[in-house]
């Protein structure tokens, strides 16, 4: 009996013992466990922290190009932070319930780590407000200076461009402008025989006089001032100028010269024929229908060429002749020793500087040169100059090179009147009719017989 009490009394001791042994292990057990999943609790969230401030730098970055995805970013940042607080929440409500000795002590380290979770995000926000609120003002700040440069360099343009502009209003403004008529509205005519009235003119050409009969004296004139060939009311204008003027300086006994070709066609003929007996008049009186076969872009006022006042001769726009006359931008090259002889003539010694005896000092009408400076010494016309060195035009450039003198001539004859290239031009270009045509070279006048 003692023997078995004192068996059983060392059971018992053991068992205590045992059991005890066994609480002890299963505590440390528990504590090891314990803080095994308090540092992988540490861990995700110092992780998913990093992953924040990631993600809201990048939301940063972005806020350069576009506000709307610096917003979009942040929400997704947000989403993201409440997701993975979710989930650790999760993962530890599944340690408490598996250990609830420790459910306490969890509780406040969730409860601590949701408040420093809720410190690191307001930090984080704050960092952001800083750092956007910083590279919004270097934006602001750096857009000013451009904007005040742009502007500077606009304003001095526009300076610049003035300055140009006067000083091309300076130099140019050497011309009264030419008028440019309206087109007449075109009329029927009737026509009356001439053929028993009697001329005499000097042919141009021979210097001869020629006596004839008015229709064949015309038809002749008409031949030798333009071609048969060409449009009909160009040829048509021809004729009622050219009789104008036979019948001008008939009243004013004055010798007409003009160009005068015998042996006329059949179709000189019949265009003559249509417009027979009609004249140009101003005032109910004949006009002086002068024409020069071409001008410089426009005709030239009598005024500046004759002198006078005549009111039906004024420079009117002659458009055509500036891009299809055959006559416009002609040069012609003559020696330096011819020129010279040219001048000395005019009793000028000339000095070393070529480039001084021959220069225009006055312009009329466009292109017509009004006067010329010989060497300083001597002023000329520009109308004489023609007339010396054999030019078509006096509206003309000259330059020096090379021991010669090229001058460059714009349009044909004196420039007065109608232009017979630009009639032509004005038919054949503009479908002016042959009134039209004289209506727009003489301002003012009326066609009658």
């Amino acid at each position: 009996m003692r023997i078995i009490k004192s068996v059983f009394g060392k059971l018992k001791s053991r068992n205590i013992i045992f059991v005890f042994s066994l609480i002890l292990c299963v505590g440390v057990i528990s504590l090891v466990a314990f803080s095994a999943n308090e540092i992988s609790v540490e861990e995700i969230k110092t992780s998913e922290v990093e992953k924040t401030e990631s993600a809201f730098s990048s939301a940063i970055s972005s806020h350069n190009t576009s506000s709307e995805q610096y917003e979009l970013s942040s929400a997704i940042s947000t989403y993201k932070t409440t997701k993975l607080t979710s989930s650790v929440t999760a993962k530890k409500s599944a340690v408490n319930t598996s250990k609830k000795s420790v459910s306490k002590a969890k509780k406040k380290t969730t409860s601590a780590a949701a408040s420093k979770k809720t410190s690191n995000k307001t930090k984080v926000a704050k960092t952001t407000t800083v750092k956007l609120t910083v590279r919004t003002t270097t934006i602001h700040k750096s857009k000013k200076p451009v904007k005040k440069k742009v502007t500077t360099t606009t304003v001095k343009k526009v300076k610049k461009k003035k300055k140009k502009k006067t000083t091309t209003v300076v130099t140019t403004t050497t011309a009264t402008k030419a008028y440019t008529p309206s087109k007449a509205k075109a009329n029927t005519y009737d026509t009356r025989d001439i053929s028993q009235e009697k001329y005499t003119i000097k042919n141009v050409s021979t210097g001869k006089k020629v006596k004839s009969d008015g229709f064949d004296l015309l038809c002749q004139i008409v031949n030798g001032e333009v071609s048969s060939s060409w449009n009909a009311e160009a040829i048509k204008a021809q004729a009622v100028a050219a009789y104008s003027h036979l019948r001008y300086c008939k009243a004013n006994s004055i010798t007409p010269e003009l160009g005068v070709k015998p042996g006329y066609d059949s179709r000189i003929e019949s265009i003559v024929k249509s417009v027979e007996g009609l004249i140009c008049t101003y005032n109910d009186e004949a006009i002086n229908a002068v024409f020069c076969a071409s001008s410089a872009g426009c005709t030239a006022d009598v005024s500046n060429v004759w002198g006078g006042n005549i009111p039906y001769l004024k420079s009117v726009d002659s458009k055509y002749d500036e891009v299809y006359d055959p006559n416009y931008g002609l040069t012609k090259t003559m020696s330096k020793k011819d020129v010279k002889k040219i001048l000395q003539k005019q009793g000028v010694a000339l000095s070393t500087k070529k480039k001084k005896w021959i220069k225009a000092t006055s312009h009329y009408n466009g292109k017509y040169v009004g006067s010329v400076s010989i060497d300083g010494k001597l002023t000329l016309t520009g109308d004489k100059i023609r007339s010396l060195m054999g030019l078509k035009s006096a509206a003309f450039t000259v330059s020096y090179s090379n021991n010669s003198f090229t001058f460059t001539t714009y349009g044909y004859g004196h420039g007065v009147g109608m232009s017979q290239w630009g009639a032509q031009l004005y038919a054949s270009k503009g479908g002016y009719k042959f009134d039209q045509i004289l209506k727009h070279y003489y301002s003012g006048i009326k066609i009658s017989l």
